[in-house]
């Protein structure tokens, strides 16, 4: 699912205009933008934790060339998804 299908189907599902539900998705994207910029961790009860950590300067290698080159250090985002999540992912799993 695309951002443009998230859209569409929380306006199906909330019966809201197509632009209300983009504006909310936009906003959504840089509350979470922001916090993650000042260091901080999003926690959305249920679905996960949504943190930034810095991946340091790392050697890689170019593919075609096999010349080794360096990666510069970079902010990342980590996933950890919460409880109710993976339950309605895995209704098997009875924990």
């Amino acid at each position: 699912m695309n951002k443009q299908q998230l859209i569409q189907s929380l306006s199906e599902r909330l019966s809201l205009p197509l632009s209300q539900c983009q504006t909310f998705i936009n906003a959504s994207q840089e509350v979470l933008a922001e916090a993650l910029l000042k260091g901080e961790s999003v926690v959305l009860q249920g679905f996960g934790n949504l943190s930034p950590w810095v991946q340091g300067e790392r050697e890689g290698r170019n593919p075609r060339t096999g010349q080794t080159c360096l990666i510069a250090p970079r902010v990342s985002v980590k996933f950890k998804p919460g409880k109710l999540l993976l339950k309605t992912l895995n209704p098997e799993n009875k924990k």
